[in-house]
């Protein structure tokens, strides 16, 4: 066992304050708070994307296209459509590639407006670099066709290197995804309109009753009680004066600017994939011990930690935190004995399933 993981870590409270806190359980806990705007936290109802689909044909590909029954039917029935009568036969040219098209109109879109396009391979194409995509009907989940797309398709970021006596390549990106910044054209409107019936809602982003209650006491603050209304955890329903009913909009974007107090949310969140661990100031540890990979782990009180260090004599490497505590001492702590963070995500989670982590520990 190396010197640095056997000796033992008392890790305190980082200023006198928070000791004090701790020393006094009659004293509540001071939790950090960050003002911000309505609309950083929330959108209005309505303000909402909505997903189109289609599927075309890609054209001009050097010989990394497919040669699929799909792609050879779809190229035939577009020469069909232009006059042109050939068999399936006929067609040998790996050039073209048969493709899945996807978009998110826009809020509010109207006709004429450009958005962005993904286009995927849906065959045994080996790339897409340089293709043209031809014209595709892109509809809604109501089988109407909403846009049109059509345009040079990037696959964005090929790279090629050579190094050494071989000669060797790079690839820097996926081959059979690309996009068409701009590449569609709505045909047709969303039939939306704000405030219709004089009325709109707020959709918070955190379904949380103390926020909802906030962002009314806020709306009240500033134009009186009677014009919101809380219908559950997470909307707030907002009635729009007489005198603003011409310009619903302008209502809306003053409370958009409406700022408040919100606590800082008590989480930790791990990608298990890459081993990241991303922790909140605020999110506590109650009095726990975890032994794990050799390292002992241990969350006691004032004369608990006391003897920690005649525990150590007796158990391996260890870290004593006194009292209750931050998941920020509780990580200093275990990175000054070398944990990694492979460590760090077994341990979390281990705490949570013990109960002692006050805060939402989500994974990813």
């Amino acid at each position: 066992m190396e010197a640095n993981r056997s000796s033992v870590i008392r890790v305190f409270t980082s200023c006198c304050a928070a000791i004090l806190l701790l020393a006094s359980p009659s004293m509540p806990a001071v939790y950090g708070q960050a003002q911000v705007r309505i609309k950083d936290i929330s959108r209005m109802s309505g303000n909402r994307e909505y997903q189109v689909i289609g599927y075309g044909l890609v054209t001009g590909l050097n010989g990394t296209g497919d040669k699929s029954a799909m792609s050879i039917e779809m190229m035939r029935g577009m020469l069909q459509n232009m006059g042109m009568e050939i068999n399936a036969q006929q067609i040998v040219s790996k050039n073209s590639a048969a493709v899945i098209v996807t978009g998110m109109l826009p809020s509010y879109g109207r006709p004429g407006e450009a958005l962005d396009i993904t286009i995927s391979s849906m065959g045994d194409a080996k790339s897409l670099q340089g293709g043209v995509l031809l014209p595709t009907l892109l509809k809604g989940g109501d089988g109407q066709v909403y846009a049109v797309a059509q345009g040079q398709i990037s696959i964005g970021g090929f790279e090629s290197a050579q190094g050494g006596a071989a000669a060797r390549s790079g690839q820097k990106n996926h081959l059979t995804v690309g996009a068409i910044p701009k590449g569609a054209i709505m045909e047709r409107g969303v039939e939306d309109q704000f405030a219709r019936s004089g009325k709109f809602s707020i959709l918070l982003q955190e379904k949380d009753s103390i926020l909802t209650r906030k962002v009314k006491e806020a709306i009240d603050r500033r134009y009186g009680a009677g014009w919101a209304h809380i219908s559950n955890p997470g909307q707030i329903e907002i009635r729009v004066p007489s005198s603003l009913s011409e310009d619903p909009v302008s209502f809306a974007a003053n409370i958009d600017n409406l700022t408040l107090e919100i606590d800082e949310p008590n989480r930790v969140v791990i990608n298990e994939r890459t081993g990241t661990v991303i922790v909140g100031n605020n999110v506590r540890i109650s009095r726990v011990v975890i032994s794990h990979n050799g390292i002992k782990i241990a969350v006691d009180d004032q004369t608990q930690a006391g003897n920690a260090a005649a525990r150590n004599q007796t158990q391996a490497s260890m870290v004593a935190v006194q009292g209750e505590t931050t998941v920020d001492d509780l990580v200093a702590a275990l990175n000054a004995v070398g944990a990694t963070p492979r460590d760090l995500i077994a341990i979390f989670q281990a705490i949570n399933a013990a109960g002692a982590l006050h805060g939402e520990l989500k994974i990813m």
